[in-house]
């Protein structure tokens, strides 16, 4: 069983930071291959850091997003010939791995799957005259996806990959990429399986639940959004440090050293929408679920203004 990996990479400096190298070191324990592909123009002396660790490196801006930088490195492979069983779609947007990844390869393969995730988001949006709703569309993220070769030897697929382009929001890369990936494979009677099956409804698992996930689901990651702009947005997250070294010896100070380099970046895009962003948190992610559907039934048909005021000026969500 071979197994390819294509990494997503990009940085607002132009350079490979030290979380991402021993997350990719981690990958290599469980991968044959790896393509790094960045969406950046990076230097030579950055690119050594990778020696020994990838076997292909794409290192030039797309504007296209991780979807772009998936592009293209599948179709690398396909066009050299390489050969694989299974596709793993990995990008940088998570610290970690604090746990082995090996058991959870290994659980997954005996799921009867064409495809998986390590976790769903229930959330999504619609886009409609310009206006950014909220809509309950239930996706396999696509930070960590896994594709056997029913899947990526398909028409549907590789039409998929093909048609990936620039877009001029990050909405709609979620939407026309994200969303759309599982549902086609879905439309296409591809089977789909998922790590953590335990939080459906739940807006998104990897925000609201992190610690739970880490502390009792042994869930390997954190996402670098919780750490980075958590503390302001998504309320108190000042123990990601505590919780990660009760269970691993993960070099933390490759987290704090990266969140610190984003933070300015991070507050700007967001301290002005903060007190909204706040409360709709609370309310989605420490209500029922009936509730979770009225707030977002209510966000998608009874206050187009307010979504104009707020989720219009969002690069990020």
């Amino acid at each position: 069983m071979k197994r390819i990996c294509v990494f997503a990479h990009w940085d607002k400096d132009n350079i490979i930071d030290d979380y991402v190298i021993y997350y990719l070191n981690a990958l290599k324990e469980v991968n044959d291959t790896i393509i790094f592909v960045s969406d950046c123009d990076i230097d030579a002396s950055e690119l050594k850091k990778l020696n020994s660790i990838t076997e292909h490196i794409i290192a030039q801006k797309h504007g296209e997003y991780d979807f772009g930088s998936y592009k293209r490195g599948f179709l690398y492979a396909k066009a050299n010939n390489m050969e694989f069983d299974e596709l793993l779609l990995v990008n940088d947007s998570c610290y970690g791995p604090f746990y082995p990844l090996k058991p959870i390869f290994d659980k997954m393969s005996n799921k009867k799957c064409d495809f998986w995730g390590l976790t769903t988001n229930s959330y999504g949006i619609s886009l409609e005259n310009n206006i950014r709703s909220a809509i309950w569309e239930p996706h396999i993220q696509s930070y960590f996806m896994l594709f056997k070769s029913k899947v990526f030897n398909s028409y549907v697929f590789n039409d998929f990959i093909k048609g990936i382009k620039a877009e001029d929001t990050k909405d709609l890369i979620i939407k026309n990429y994200e969303i759309s990936l599982t549902k086609i494979l879905h439309n296409n009677k591809f089977k789909s399986a998922v790590y953590i099956d335990r939080f459906h409804h739940t807006e998104n698992c990897l925000s609201s639940k992190w610690k739970k996930l880490i502390l009792k689901y042994k869930f390997p990651f954190i996402k670098t959004s919780v750490v980075r702009k958590g503390i302001f947005v998504l309320g108190e997250v000042k123990d990601w440090k505590d919780t990660i070294e009760k269970i691993s010896d993960y070099p933390t100070e490759f987290i704090t050293t990266n969140s610190e380099r984003y933070r300015v970046l991070e507050e700007n895009l967001y301290s002005k929408f903060n007190l909204y962003r706040k409360i709709r948190f609370n309310i989605l992610n420490n209500s029922p679920m009936e509730l979770r559907k009225i707030v977002i039934y209510i966000e998608k048909y009874g206050y187009k203004i307010l979504n104009t005021l707020f989720f219009n000026k969002l690069k990020k969500f």
